[in-house]
């Protein structure tokens, strides 16, 4: 064989496996961007969902502290000395002490 049969035969060995590379990189580079396209997502929805609760949670706790306040109020107008005074007179049939019944601790 002469030195140019042997240079064509050297290349067209060279060129298949050449090409299977070419191959095998384009597919691991798609791949590697389709997977990477498949985390993007799934961080941006885990995003999404995250913000969701939040503002749930958010919502729930305005509600809570409304009904904390309502709650102080109504403690406050049932603890009322002039309510419970009214109860025990009305109520109970209690009357207020006299001068003699008061004793003061010291």
């Amino acid at each position: 064989m002469s030195k140019k049969k042997k240079k064509r035969a050297g290349k067209k060995a060279a060129t298949p496996n050449w090409r299977q590379r070419n191959i095998s990189t384009i597919i691991a580079v798609f791949l590697w961007l389709l997977f990477s396209g498949f985390g993007y997502v799934w961080c941006r929805v885990q995003v999404v969902q995250l913000g969701y609760k939040l503002s749930d949670a958010d919502r729930t706790h305005t509600q809570l502290l409304n009904d904390s306040k309502k709650l102080h109020l109504e403690l406050a107008r049932l603890k009322a000395p002039e309510r419970v005074e009214r109860i025990a007179i009305e109520q109970l049939g209690l009357n207020r002490p006299r001068k003699e019944q008061i004793v003061v601790l010291r």
